[in-house]
């Protein structure tokens, strides 16, 4: 990952995570994305929307 500069407290957060760390209301917006995502009402069951963020993950080229 690019050098980005985070908050001293979010360097044992993961990359993504920490690189919100100094804008409170980014870091919010993203663990609310993310939680509506993975939890919210769908018609997808946990195990297929963990299925499609790996299949995202692999297409980008992603090593998290």
């Amino acid at each position: 990952m690019p050098w980005i500069e985070t908050a001293d407290s979010a360097k044992a957060l993961p990359n993504i995570l920490a690189s919100h760390s100094l804008n409170a209301e980014a870091m919010r917006a993203h663990i609310g994305l993310y939680r509506t995502i993975m939890y919210g009402d769908s018609p997808l069951s946990r195990t297929e929307r963990e299925a499609v963020a790996v299949a995202v993950s692999a297409v980008n080229d992603c090593h998290y």
